[in-house]
């Protein structure tokens, strides 16, 4: 018998296997892309969608916004703003022309429409008025009145929102 070992031979290295060519590979890919980029799209249309703002929504935001800088802007800029953002919503609101409108234009507009209650146009009356001495006169008002300017803009939309 032959005690002998056998002689060892070298182990082969593996041997490259890929079932598919590349450009089938390479086409995939792309096909796969397209289809996530497909779905996607379509999420963004029909789940994300972002529901457009009412003009009362609108405006009751942008008050809001207001008055977290009440304190940071200057009482005419303060007097600007809220007089464009009720301005705006009147306009978006009623299409009347209140954003190009001086306050007297605009409240001789609606002297005999009935979009107004008489009491809104009382309180439109006033608001102008406050605010116009402080755009035009530059009234020094305070924090408070500020405030009070806010709340009565505020109230304007409200009342219009529910009617």
């Amino acid at each position: 018998m032959n005690d002998a070992p056998a002689p060892l031979h070298d182990i082969a290295p593996p041997v490259p296997f890929f079932p598919y060519p590349l450009w089938m590979v390479i086409l995939g890919a792309v096909i796969l892309l397209g289809l996530c980029v497909l779905l996607i799209w379509i999420a963004k249309i029909f789940f994300f969608k972002k529901r457009k703002m009412s003009p009362p929504e609108k405006a009751l935001a942008a008050l809001s916004l207001l008055r977290a800088r009440i304190k940071a802007i200057s009482p005419y800029d303060f007097g600007v703003e809220v007089s464009d953002i009720l301005r705006h919503y009147i306009h978006e609101e009623h299409g009347l022309r209140a954003p190009t409108q001086t306050s007297l234009e605009f409240l001789e507009s609606i002297r005999n429409n009935a979009v107004f209650a008489v009491e809104e146009k009382a309180m439109l009356g006033k608001f102008l008025q406050t605010v116009d001495l402080i755009k035009f006169a530059k009234a020094e008002v305070s924090l408070d009145e500020s405030a009070s300017l806010l709340e009565q803009a505020k109230k304007l939309v409200h009342t219009r929102h529910q009617n």
